[in-house]
């Protein structure tokens, strides 16, 4: 629960400590706070890039607003984990952890679901979670019709009907189909993340019959932590929820925003913080050969894209398609913006997904082919077009100034407009988005989740409402497929190459995931959906 700000960190004098009374970051003097709790092993000092958008865990506004919905939602199960040949810790798809829920069993045609929940667990308010409250988070999320209903459904679970409490500790979820991923997305992904629906309705009103409102910024928290604080822009403040069934290493979680990447990287070296979000990729080299820092670097399914409007001018033309295709800058972003961590990618669908294939995307930047191509269509004379741009991710920025640049020798002029992320990804969905760059990275590393959630006519991310049969086919039948079947992985080629010849979008490149720490932090495990589970961490 979100306390007042009247505890042991007062609003002033944790903003003189930060340094950033009047909008100015006093380097010599950083946070004295976190440094009273470097010699501390229960306190976690972490630098972080930007605030936290909204406390709803469903809401889309980058990993680390993610990370810290792992913090105070729990889900039913997690990911197991095995080791990789250096020793570091990776989430492993053929184990599971139990969470909230003890133990489950999954029906022959995998389309029964049942979860036995733990007895134990409490919200931070000591109200029990059980199977009617866990239903009614399921219920909630169906009610409140975005992302998070869209997820449920993605998972096989079309209503709220669906959903059946057998008894006060066993949940029933009847899936409408056999998903590959029916167990992973119904109970560890953030629309499952398990909300006190009961609070959340009591603060409901005739212009918010949802509460929704109220959840942006309030919670009752069912995960390890509680936000004990919260300074808007500068820095929240978790501790241990005392209900939590599982002891936790770390007390305290101090999380101080750190706009600029290069400050994140200073405050790390000299050790004023554990952990650091979003280092600058230019900045890992140089950090890797620091005492006493640690990077840890894992292969992402987190994929860029260059996209475009199916369903207006003039990107509906396909020799504009193509000509874009050809005057991409591909190894000047690989060289300027992701400086080696990040590897060229060739598919509309994400690296490291079951399924990918790369050998049907021809395109290198050639703007002489670029020229022809949009010589052949109305605007051979070039267009200028609106391209948002997420504030503040390094990725983003710098791949959009390098095609503003290219995309300009063919007088097709980009006016870069700097926005939230949370802001550009509603824009997204919203199909308000004519031309942008977007990555996106699926929580379930399987193509066919990721088609479901891109490809088809009714997809939710369908941003660039991209519609031909010949592809959304075979895309709609691997889903109740095995996964790594010889058909099912046929019909994902398909899906693949048809895409690419019509340049549904244009790959750019599927980033490397690297966790900058100290080497005092211990027991961090890597997961698909690239959010630190800092209840695993320790202090050496």
């Amino acid at each position: 629960m979100i306390q007042p700000d009247h505890g042991r960190i007062g609003r002033r004098g944790f903003l003189q400590a930060a340094g950033l009374l009047g909008g100015t970051l006093v380097l010599g003097d950083f946070l004295p706070l976190l440094a009273e709790a470097g010699g501390r092993t229960d306190t976690l000092r972490v630098a972080v890039e930007r605030d936290f958008e909204s406390l709803r865990p469903e809401v889309s506004a980058g990993d680390t607003n993610f990370t810290l919905k792992r913090l105070i939602y729990a889900t039913l199960i997690l990911w197991g984990t095995k080791q990789r040949r250096d020793g570091t810790l990776i989430y492993d798809p053929e184990s599971i952890e139990p969470r909230l829920a003890t133990g489950y069993h999954v029906s022959p045609d995998q389309r029964t679901i049942t979860f036995t929940i733990r007895k134990e667990a409490r919200f931070a308010n000591g109200d029990p979670i059980d199977a009617p409250a866990i239903k009614a988070s399921y219920d909630w999320f169906h009610d409140t019709g975005g992302s998070g209903a869209n997820q449920l459904k993605v998972n096989g679970l079309a209503s709220k009907d669906n959903i059946e409490v057998v008894d006060a500790q066993t949940l029933r979820l009847h899936l409408d189909r056999p998903v590959a991923w029916g167990l992973i997305g119904n109970a560890l992904l953030s629309s499952c993340s398990i909300v006190h629906a009961g609070e959340i309705r009591k603060h409901a009103s005739a212009d918010d019959p949802l509460g929704v409102k109220w959840l942006e910024t309030n919670t009752i928290e069912s995960g390890p932590y509680v936000i004990e604080s919260w300074q808007k822009g500068s820095a929240m403040v978790l501790r241990a929820n005392p209900h939590f069934y599982n002891p936790l290493k770390i007390q305290r979680i101090l999380l101080q925003v750190v706009p600029d990447p290069s400050t994140r990287r200073i405050v790390l070296e000299k050790g004023d913080v554990d952990l650091a979000t979003e280092i600058a990729t230019k900045d890992v080299p140089a950090l890797a050969r620091q005492s006493g820092v640690k990077i840890l670097s894992y292969p992402s399914t987190r994929t860029w894209w260059l996209g475009m409007s199916w369903r207006k001018e003039p990107f509906n033309d396909p020799h504009v398609r193509r000509a874009v295709a050809w005057a991409v800058p591909y190894e000047a972003i690989m060289q300027v913006v992701t400086h080696g961590q990040a590897v060229r990618h060739y598919s509309p669908i994400p690296a490291n997904c079951s399924g990918y294939t790369g050998e049907y995307w021809p395109y290198e930047t050639n703007l002489e082919k670029a020229r022809a191509e949009l010589a052949q269509s109305p605007f051979a004379g070039g267009f200028e077009v609106n391209f948002p741009v997420f504030t503040g991710y390094l990725f983003d920025e710098e791949t959009s100034l390098l095609l503003r640049e290219s995309l300009g020798q063919l007088g097709i002029k980009l006016h870069l407009q700097k926005m939230p992320i949370g802001q550009k990804n509603t824009l997204l969905v919203q199909k308000q988005v004519d031309m942008a760059v977007y990555t996106w990275g699926p929580w379930v590393p399987d193509a066919g989740y990721f088609i479901h959630w891109n490809w088809l006519p009714d997809s939710y991310w369908n941003i660039w409402s991209y519609a031909n049969p010949e592809a959304q086919r075979p895309g709609e039948e691997v889903i109740t497929m095995a996964t790594g079947s010889p058909d099912r992985n046929e019909k994902l080629r398909r899906f693949q190459q048809v895409v690419c010849e019509e340049v549904g979008v244009i790959p750019l490149f599927a980033q490397i995931d690297n966790y900058v720490m100290r080497e005092r932090v211990k027991g961090f495990v890597y997961y698909p959906d690239r959010t630190i589970f800092m209840d695993k961490l320790s202090l050496g």
